[in-house]
Parts: C-alpha cells; structure tokens; sequence
C-alpha cells in the first residue's frame, strides 16, 4: 500500500495553449469552456482555435497506470525532452486527457480529432514510439475512457461565451 501518494501524476502549473483549429468544424465561431462536474473549468476553446488547459489540472500521463508498492507499473511517458524538461509525452497526455474528458460534453473535436492531436504533439516533441502510442489509442481509447471516466468521474459541461475564468471550488481534483 502507498503511503503519503497524490492521486494523479503530474500537475499542470501553469495554463497551456495549443492550436487545434485543424480539428474544429469549419463553422467554429465561439468562445466555449469546459467544467468538471465540481463546476471547475478544466479547457476553454476560442473561436480562433486555442485550446487552453488551465492549471492546476491534473493526469496520470499515458495510460494505463497502476501504482504497486510505491512502484508505478504501466505506459511509459518516455525521457525527458531536452527542451521542455518534461516526459516527451506530457503536453500530448495532457492534451489527450482533456479532451478525452470532455468528448460526451459537446466537445467540437471527434475523439478522432484528439488522437489526431495526440500524435501531433508526441511528433512535435520527438517522442520515438509515437506511432505505436497512436496506433494504441486508435484501438484501444474507446475502452480507456470507461475505466479513466470511472476514475475521475466524468460528467463535465460546456459553457457558451464563458465569463472570465472563475476561482476552482475548493475541492480541485478533476
């Protein structure tokens, strides 16, 4: 058993931005934002394309994961990128992991679209399996989702024009 453990792996410290107006339908023209279902807004898309995931969201990274004994077993996130700092396939989970989360929210990109994105980002990092890691979640994301969706309980909403980004309620976890 795991001792003084987070529940996810790694935390977002500050908001990230990526350009999926590739993916948006051709009619795109709003300002839209997504919230779990504590009412925590976790992606906003503008209707030029960005879409922006707002700290301090939190993820497991690739998955499937499990910790055992202080030991966490499961999908690679690959070595560090010489420029981020960070597992070469961190900002495409975490892009991944959003809109993964938001697809049965009336999110405006397919679950196609956000592999599409995945492997986008895994090549722009240069992560070397990334055709092996699309190629799963082609297959097998269908499934994942179920068991992450049971895992951070998904229900989030969608908000049309959003105000200014509110303060998180006070319990944060996504």
């Amino acid at each position: 058993m795991s001792q003084l453990s987070v529940k996810w792996i790694f935390i977002l410290e500050r908001d990230y931005t990526v350009d999926v107006k590739p993916y948006l339908p051709p009619d795109f023209s709003a300002d839209i934002a997504f919230e779990d279902r504590h009412g925590n807004r976790w992606l906003e898309i503008s209707k030029d394309g960005k879409a922006t995931v707002l700290a301090p969201y939190a993820w497991d990274g690739c998955t499937p994961k499990y910790a055992v004994w202080d030991i966490v077993l499961g999908t690679p996130d690959g070595i560090p990128n010489v420029e981020t700092k960070r597992p070469k396939a961190y900002y495409a989970s975490l892009v991944h992991d959003v809109l993964y989360q938001f697809l049965d929210a009336d999110l405006p990109i397919s679950r196609a679209g956000a592999d599409h994105i995945f492997l986008d980002l895994l090549s722009r990092d240069g992560f070397g399996p990334r055709w092996i890691y699309y190629a799963a979640v082609r297959v097998f994301g269908g499934g994942f989702r179920l068991f992450t969706g049971w895992k951070r309980g998904y229900r989030g909403r969608k908000i049309i024009a959003p105000p200014a980004r509110p303060a998180l309620a006070k319990d944060n976890a996504t």
